[in-house]
């Protein structure tokens, strides 16, 4: 797995070359800037949170910029280094998550946004001064649920108790998943983003003694888009709403990682809702 940050200058022309294996799937979200691809003579522009991915690239692709940009690009091959068994199976579950639940993907793209927004706003705190453990385990936190049967992931209403500790193993599954490919740091993060401060949270009941910034801020993230997305049964709050919600918590969540989302609603850093 390569997962790496690409600034891109303004006005400075980018192709995408294929991989050369068919089965590589290749993932971009864009950070900062906008990028504009041609696909079959037509200009497709991506901004600010957008994200694509592409499957098996078999021939050149232009990519172009008005303004300087950032992508986060994950590829299942490695671009310096070859690895003959490698194992595409985690791109391939984003791949079947956006296919089998709309939801989870999106919720996935949302999270990796915010929590690489909080990360830059917090950095003074953060014992890992580079993104990319923190965007890896944020893109693939919810993994875990393609394991989940249809009929509990899509259900419209509330789960009961046996389907919601079905539920609750996703976590578990994720971590399961990423540890073959990823570092602990990922691992770790990525099953932790259902836990909370005083030990209520699940699957291990940590507590914060036990939670980087990092995983209080992935755990922020995901509970933001949870609040401010429709899910089918939840009432859909505002950005506002959602925040002053979190920050009313403060047992459960992170003060500092709080508050500096509350800033960057207020500066629409994400956006218009």
């Amino acid at each position: 797995m390569e997962i790496m940050t690409q600034p891109i200058r303004a006005g400075v022309p980018v192709w995408l070359l294929p991989a050369g294996d068919k089965n590589t799937i290749e993932f971009f979200f864009v950070h900062t800037g906008e990028l504009e691809i041609v696909l079959d003579g037509n200009v497709v522009t991506f901004g600010p949170g957008d994200s694509f991915y592409i499957k098996g690239l078999g021939q050149e692709l232009s990519l172009k910029t008005n303004k300087d940009s950032v992508l986060l690009y994950v590829s299942s091959s490695l671009v310096y280094e070859t690895s003959a068994d490698f194992n595409t199976e985690l791109t391939r579950l984003v791949v079947q998550i956006n296919d089998k639940d709309n939801y989870t993907f999106r919720h996935s793209r949302n999270v990796l946004r915010y929590s690489i927004k909080l990360f830059e706003r917090l950095k003074t705190y953060c014992k890992d001064d580079n993104v990319s453990n923190l965007a890896t385990a944020a893109l693939f936190h919810d993994v875990g649920k393609c394991y989940i049967p249809d009929e509990i992931l899509k259900k419209k209403g509330r789960l009961d108790l046996a389907e919601y500790k079905k539920v609750m193993r996703h976590p578990i599954d994720t971590a399961k998943l990423l540890k073959p490919h990823f570092n602990e740091k990922v691992v770790e993060l990525a099953q932790s983003h259902h836990e909370r401060l005083d030990g209520s949270g699940y699957p291990f009941g940590l507590t914060q003694e036990d939670l980087s910034i990092e995983a209080r801020i992935l755990a922020v993230a995901d509970v933001f888009d949870a609040m401010t997305t429709e899910r089918g049964y939840n009432e859909v709050k505002s950005f506002k709403d959602a925040v002053d919600e979190i920050i009313s918590m403060p047992d459960k969540f992170d003060k500092r990682v709080a508050l500096a989302l509350a800033s960057l609603v207020e500066e629409q850093a994400f956006g218009p809702e």
